[in-house]
């Protein structure tokens, strides 16, 4: 069979669709390449692979990051799905990040991004349930002045986020966008930056699965790719399979 040829071949490796074929096409079996992309597909699908780029495949179980959720987070999510069932909203949540990090964050971060013409609307509506909340643009100052820990920050979203993963009708930002996101909001993300932030990224990609063409992707629509490969040139697994992407 295609799929064990595969894994027996490539057990704990990395490799592109091109290799894999190039390998069955030596070992004499004539077998297509759409049978060979479908039998890749299905070790996906079992957990038998994991794709970490564009047509880029490591062979081995890696689980996928989940974030979790604080209670405000999760506070959040509910008053967005009650006044604004329809909206689409990013829900971002670094309570998740302290597994990797070696000093421990004083407080968490809730980050909410929605369209732009909706940030003033559920601005409004987080600060009538109570919740300390400031735009973006405004968070400096927020932050100075603010009483509570948990600050909630409402973003407008950008046009082409990650693929992201959805919780009851909110969407929750998965592991290639909160790691781009901490490279590019600095400000935001005070407590996870220096040497907090190559833990964060080594364990990460160690950890978890991660889509590298995906990751960078996104990297270069926020216009910081080069600062994003700097972080992920500290990671053994992107070091090992950049070449291929």
């Amino acid at each position: 069979m295609v799929a064990d040829f595969i894994t027996t071949e490539y057990a704990g490796r990395y490799a592109t669709i091109d290799q894999i074929v190039d390998a069955i096409a030596a070992a004499k079996k004539k077998i297509s390449r759409s049978t060979v992309i479908w039998n890749v597909n299905e070790l996906i699908k079992q957990d038998k692979a994991i794709r970490v780029g564009r047509g880029v495949y490591e062979f081995r179980y890696k689980p996928y990051f989940e974030m979790k959720l604080t209670e405000d987070a999760e506070t959040v999510r509910e008053l967005l799905l009650k006044d604004f069932k329809y909206m689409k909203a990013t829900v971002t949540d670094t309570v998740s990040l302290s597994q990797f990090m070696n000093l421990q964050p004083f407080s968490t971060t809730v980050v909410i991004e929605v369209r732009k013409k909706a940030v003033d609307s559920v601005l409004t509506m987080l600060r009538r349930s109570n919740l300390a909340a400031c735009s973006k643009k405004d968070f400096d100052v927020f932050e100075k002045y603010a009483n509570s820990t948990v600050p909630v920050i409402v973003c407008p979203e950008y046009s082409a986020n990650p693929s992201l993963i959805e919780n009851n009708g909110i969407r929750i930002a998965n592991i290639e966008k909160i790691l781009v996101d901490l490279v590019c909001d600095k400000r935001i993300y005070g407590q996870y930056q220096g040497e907090e932030l190559n833990n964060i990224f080594m364990g990460a990609t160690k950890k978890y699965r991660v889509n590298y063409s995906q990751l960078l992707k996104y990297a270069a629509l926020r216009k910081r790719k080069a600062d994003v490969i700097f972080c992920l040139n500290q990671c053994d697994e992107y070091r090992e399979i950049k070449g291929l992407l």
